[in-house]
């Protein structure tokens, strides 16, 4: 078994990549996925791929903190053993500290290339690295941005048969903050797909009560089809989300409220929500992912592991990641399908209304050859070092 292998070069991309369609949440609408490639190389051969997608407001850092920091680590962690987790995050945290930069997707782009370079040594897939014998899958959802509700339930319609093929049996629906809308939006979307659905709020809700009004009214129309709300208030707010999760039916879960391990422990402390969405990219990788982890696990919290607009490859590392954990109950790793160009050069499987991990070793990856070129606008490839 190897102990040592030294980081010899790290390298990072810019990658913009057009979406579709506009994507719109309660407070932002998306044209680009704008995120950053870490290639990690070692002294022996061994390469690994990790991806950040920074966006201020939910991860912390921008694209422009997190390429400063990219640059910073890219120096500082030359020579350091890639086989050591703890030093390794340990240092990243030293880096923040002197340089005044906290960069969570950075951070969780090089864990991500860490463990995948540690599954390809240890030939071992990563769900098998993080102790389970096969994976645990959960149904996975479909992602539809805040539209009219004609026009959500037309998407559903679509997104139903387009992923009909794999079993679809979730889609996720955000919401606006307009009380009367969004019933709407859920009300017809169900009409027109069968299957269960999550909601998101992106803490549109600046009053609790018209939270609670939504919940109640959606529950008492369609029952438990829903089977989650997250954040449905402002970030923080840990009392005005404990008013909400204590006056629904429907499981109320931490997004933006829960960014790191730090936050998930306050909102563990204030018994404020039923669940904790988890985002490598705003937890800082997969490491203090099993941090919150554990912690949602001693207090009997449930586990959903969603997703930035992320490519397949820090999708991929969601997938392990989620597929390693028995209190899972939901996934939102869509990004990559929805998606007009894939990066990778093999599919991560959807099957059964599931995203299963590749079971080659490491994170089972392959970059396409498209990354090499640019394709028509809608694929941007930059080096940044």
């Amino acid at each position: 078994m190897i102990s040592m292998e030294r980081i010899k070069r790290i390298k990072a991309y810019n990658i913009d990549i057009k979406l579709p369609e506009p994507f719109s949440i309660s407070f932002k609408t998306f044209t680009h996925a704008e995120n950053i490639l870490i290639v990690i190389e070692t002294e022996n051969g061994f390469i690994g791929y990790g991806e950040a997608a920074p966006f201020k407001p939910i991860t912390g850092d921008s694209r422009e903190e997190a390429i400063e920091f990219a640059k910073i680590t890219a120096r500082e962690l030359v020579n350091l053993n890639i086989l050591d987790a703890e030093l390794l995050h340990k240092k990243l945290n030293e880096i923040s500290l002197k340089s005044g930069i906290i960069s969570q997707t950075i951070i969780a782009a090089i864990d991500m290339a860490m463990y995948d370079i540690i599954g390809k040594i240890r030939n071992t897939p990563v769900y098998k690295l993080l102790g389970a014998g096969k994976p645990h899958l959960v149904a996975n959802t479909i992602t539809i941005g805040i539209k009219s509700p004609d026009e959500m339930a037309e998407t559903a319609k679509k997104l139903r048969e387009e992923f009909s093929k794999y079993g679809l049996r979730r889609i996720k629906l955000k919401l606006s903050g307009d009380l009367r809308k969004d019933v709407e939006r859920v009300l017809k979307v169900s009409n027109v797909f069968p299957g269960e659905l999550t909601l998101d709020a992106n803490q549109g809700y600046k009053d609790p009560d018209d939270a609670v009004r939504l919940l109640k009214t959606l529950y008492d129309e369609i029952g438990d089809r829903v089977i989650l709300l997250e954040e449905p208030c402002p970030k923080g707010d840990l009392t005005k989300l404990k008013y909400v999760k204590e006056h629904s039916e429907i499981p109320i879960f931490a997004d933006e409220s829960a960014a790191t391990f730090e936050d998930a422990k306050k909102v563990v402390a204030a018994n404020a929500a039923d669940g904790i969405n988890i985002k490598l990219q705003k937890a800082g990788g997969i490491y203090y992912g099993l941090k919150i982890a554990e912690l949602a696990k001693e207090h009997n919290l449930k586990l959903m592991v969603g997703c930035m607009l992320e490519t397949g490859i820090s999708i991929a590392a969601g997938i392990h990641f989620a597929t390693a954990l028995e209190n899972m109950i939901n996934t939102d790793l869509d990004s990559d399908l929805t998606l007009k160009i894939n990066i990778l050069e093999n599919v991560l499987p959807f099957e059964n209304g599931c995203r299963k991990p590749l079971d080659s070793p490491g994170l089972g990856i392959k970059l396409h050859p498209i990354m090499e070129s640019l394709i028509n606008g809608d694929l941007i490839i930059n080096p940044i070092l």
